[in-house]
This record gives structure tokens, sequence and C-alpha cells, in this order.
């Protein structure tokens, strides 16, 4: 030490080393504030990194059910654009053909119309059968109204023109009359 710090009493000493204490409590103060605020802003960030994973995980899963969706109407489409199809079908199919070979004209027939309805099928088609039913404007169409005779009001007495359904979903009313 210098003779000048021998010099100095123990008071003249001591405000220095408070006055060092209360520096270094300062910056002890400053860096908790700043490690008080860095910890802060690191939780907003994994707030939203969680956030934004959610979202994202949110939109992947709407985008593969708007894909499926999408893939379902165009399946629908397709069913549909058949339908006149299987209508021809069962109009000829009605028809009497005469000579030796109608019966084997029926039974191909026969046989074309049943592998054309298992293929639509196996697409989730299925035919709309509601003779005896309630009427349900969801699922038939009424296109005439007959006399009930032994059926009670509202009742579906005949079936026009099928209707049809493609995975549960209504793709074309059963057009029906139903009684009165």
């Amino acid at each position: 030490m210098k003779d000048e710090d021998k010099d100095k009493t123990e008071e003249e000493v001591e405000p220095e080393i408070v006055a060092g204490s209360d520096s270094a409590q300062e910056e002890a103060a400053q860096i908790q504030q700043d490690l008080d605020s860095a910890r802060s802003e690191a939780a907003d960030y994994l707030d939203n990194l969680k956030r934004l994973q959610a979202e994202f995980e949110n939109f992947r899963k709407r985008m593969v059910r708007e894909q499926t969706d999408f893939l379902s109407l165009a399946t629908q489409e397709i069913i549909k654009s058949l339908l006149p199809v299987i209508d021809n079908f069962e109009r000829a199919l009605a028809h009497e053909v005469e000579g030796d070979q109608a019966g084997e004209y029926r039974d191909g027939m026969q046989l074309v119309y049943a592998q054309l309805l298992d293929v639509l099928a196996k697409e989730g088609l299925s035919a709309v059968e509601p003779v005896g039913e309630v009427f349900d404007p969801s699922i038939h169409e009424a296109m005439m109204q007959v006399e009930g005779g032994d059926h009670p009001e509202g009742t579906i007495v005949r079936v026009l023109e099928k209707g049809y359904t493609l995975k549960g979903r209504v793709i074309r009313p059963a057009k029906v009359a139903v009684a009165g």
C-alpha cells in the first residue's frame, strides 16, 4: 500500500467500500432485471412457437380434410353422370324382347346391370328404396299425390325414379308418389 493509503483512517476507507458495494448492488440489480427481461422474452417466443405449431397442425388437418372432400366430390360427379345409364338399363330390362334370344338378351342385360351396380356400390353408392316409408323431403322428392287406399297419409306408395346416396350423402332424391 502507498503511504497515502496508510494514512487514511478506517472511516475514510469504509465509505469507499460502501460506495463500491452500492455500485455492485446496482449492477447486480441491472443484471437481474436484464435476466428477467430475457426470460420473459424467451417465454413469449416459446408461446408464439407453440401457437404457430398448433396453427400449422390445424392447417395440415384442414388441408387433409379438404383434399378428402375434394376427392369425394369428384367421385360424386362421376357417379352422378352414370345415374342416367342405370335408369336406361332399368328401362331396357323392363322392356319385353320377343324372339328366340329374348331370354339371353335379358340375362346379358341383367349381368351388365349387376356389374355396374356392384362397381358403384364399391364407390359408396346406394339406392334409396322408400316404398312404405314416411315421406322425408331431405331424401325424397314428391312428384304426385295419389289416393292412399291402404296406406296412411304421407306414406310413399310408389317410386317413380330411384334416389341415391353416396357415402351417406344424398346425391339424388328419390322421385316418389305419396299417399294423400
